[in-house]
């Protein structure tokens, strides 16, 4: 998870430094989820959230059954995207 939150960091062209400033972390908090080096408070990762101009938000999965169902996943979360609620 760490590396494709940095690709999308670096493709925004957001650097850590500033990520770290926006979000209120450390700069080696943001290297830390970045690399996946150490554990982090949900707070931190937050942090890194809110620096990179990204929310999150959680979506109810309907079926039980498989737990990896990925494609059902992504689909409830465009169904309980702000703009489409």
């Amino acid at each position: 998870m760490g590396e494709r939150l940095k690709e999308f960091r670096e493709s925004r062209g957001l650097s850590a430094y500033r990520v770290a400033q926006k979000g209120d972390i450390q700069i080696g908090q943001v290297n830390a989820i970045e690399s996946g080096s150490s554990n982090y408070t949900i707070d931190v990762f937050l942090g890194y959230i809110h620096g990179c101009n990204l929310y999150m938000y959680f979506a109810e999965k309907e079926n039980q059954g498989n737990d990896h169902e990925f494609e059902e996943l992504n689909k409830k979360g465009v169904d309980n995207h702000p703009d489409n609620i």
